[in-house]
């Protein structure tokens, strides 16, 4: 009887009240609101959560502390889900697994027109002719500016 009238004191009141909440939030599965998850759903906003849970935990009850702490990163996991942060790490892949995939898809045989190209004899190619009488020939531009034009009259 003791136990529970110490448990009961003014000044530990607000510690069962507060780990009756906790208690709540962690079985009902509650929801966070989206507008409350997109601020908890930063970087800042996990900081002050866990920063928030470890003041708890330093000032009040241990057992408080600790659902504190859960119900902490339970408030963080839920906001993630909230917002869709938690589906995009989850199930979207990262690019070195994008990289891996591909050089795994793209790794095939030799095909035969690969090996038939890699065995023909490769192309000759001979220099300019030596005495070649011939000149290219301009024809016809149909009143086309030439290429020096700068469009000053």
């Amino acid at each position: 009887m003791k136990i529970f009238n110490n448990l009961l004191k003014a000044e530990k009141k607000h510690q069962i009240s507060l780990g009756i909440v906790f208690i709540l939030y962690i079985l009902l599965n509650i929801r966070s609101p989206h507008g409350l998850a997109e601020l908890i759903d930063t970087t800042i906003g996990n900081v002050v959560v866990v920063c928030l849970a470890l003041t708890l935990f330093s000032q009040s009850n241990p057992i408080i502390g600790v659902l504190g702490l859960l119900v902490a990163y339970l408030l963080i996991k839920r906001s993630s889900i909230e917002t869709g942060s938690h589906a995009i790490r989850s199930f979207l892949s990262s690019e070195n697994a994008k990289v891996r995939d591909f050089s795994k898809y793209n790794q095939f045989p030799v095909t035969l027109e690969e090996e038939v190209v890699a065995k023909m004899a490769p192309l000759v190619q001979h220099g300019p002719a030596t005495n070649a009488n011939y000149a290219p020939v301009l024809d016809e531009v149909h009143h086309a500016a030439p290429i020096d034009y700068t469009g000053v009259i």
